[in-house]
């Protein structure tokens, strides 16, 4: 949100929402945005920034709808999502200067990444992504849909390959990087094609392929564990229309490098998913594609000059990880 101030931030909010902010702290920065989180009173939001146009606030009240309403006197209903804030004009999100700025209620609770999600979290996690891929799609406007095509993933690698073969010599951070390529640049090219080949063959039977109402990026990270036996999901910039391998392949397996996620875990998710027949093709596409997006995105923060050092090397670090035996390149090509 270029050259704004917090000052500027709570009279939009104010203007926008009708919410008179008392605290902001930032959160998160991003090239694609900002996130702040703000106090109203005994309230707490999640004030969001970004230049993206995206399906996610659409999704999320979708999937608020489909929670059961229980009164707050009887029960206090869990928190499974934290649907968006409307403005005061109705709409999900206010536009400025370019960019975007929505509101949404703070989930309180450490993440799946932080503290272990327990048996029974497992299972709402299950439950809850059951309730999302149930979602009837056109509820959902604007919902992008799964093309099958790895071009724009093969081409950010191919970029990234040109940007080590120019990197500076000097620059320590760098020469790490082209170290570690070198020795899994095979093994990436093979993810690469493999992606190629399989999108083939699901292109050619596209009508016969279950596209469903997709969170796209359904990691433990983004799980915010709500209670006992709750869990909420953050972070809906990535949903889109896709088979369910899209969600589930961040659970046979994993994506976090440092998080592994265990069978007895995946066996207490789909307790509460219910019953699935994993298709190969569709759940190699979306391993390879997200392979080849992690690693690029590890690689070309860390060969930027421009970014802090300190995010440079927790990006050398991550894909170290994705390159390593229990990394994404790994995974996908088993």
């Amino acid at each position: 949100m270029p050259g704004v101030t917090d000052v500027t931030l709570r009279e939009r909010v104010r203007a926008d929402y009708g919410l008179e902010v008392e605290t902001l702290e930032a959160v998160s920065a991003g090239a694609s945005g900002r996130v702040w989180r703000a106090t109203v009173g005994p309230s707490a939001y999640a004030v969001r920034w970004t230049y993206a146009a995206s399906a996610a606030p659409h999704v999320a009240l979708a999937l608020a709808r489909t929670v059961p309403v229980r009164p707050a006197s009887v029960v206090p209903a869990p928190a499974h999502v934290a649907p968006p804030v409307l403005t005061r004009t109705g709409s999900t999100d206010a536009v400025h200067d370019g960019g975007r700025l929505s509101v949404e209620p703070w989930l309180d609770g450490p993440t799946g990444r932080d503290v272990p999600l327990s048996p029974p979290q497992w299972t709402a996690f299950g439950r809850l992504v059951a309730r999302v891929h149930a979602i009837d799609p056109a509820s959902v406007p604007g919902l992008p849909r799964e093309r099958f095509d790895p071009a724009p993933a093969c081409a950010a690698l191919a970029a990234v390959e040109h940007a080590i073969e120019r990197c500076a010599a000097a620059d320590p951070l760098a020469h790490a990087v082209v170290e570690a390529w070198q020795v899994a640049r095979h093994r990436v090219a093979l993810v690469a094609d493999r992606a190629v080949r399989v999108s083939g063959r699901l292109r050619a039977r596209r009508h016969d392929e279950p596209l469903v109402v997709c969170h796209g990026d359904a990691h433990v990270g983004h799980v915010v564990a709500t209670g006992p036996r709750d869990v909420a999901l953050l972070d809906w910039e990535h949903a889109r229309l896709a088979p369910p391998e899209a969600d589930l392949m961040f659970v046979l397996g994993g994506v976090l490098p440092h998080v592994p996620v265990t069978a007895e875990q995946a066996a207490a998710f789909f307790t509460g998913y219910g019953r699935v027949d994993i298709d190969d093709d569709r759940l190699v596409h979306v391993r390879c594609v997200r392979a080849v997006q992690d690693v690029v995105a590890a690689a070309t923060v860390a060969l930027d000059p421009a970014r802090a050092p300190a995010r440079r090397v927790a990006a050398l670090g991550d894909l170290a990880a994705h390159l390593g035996s229990a990394g994404v390149v790994a995974a996908a090509l088993e």
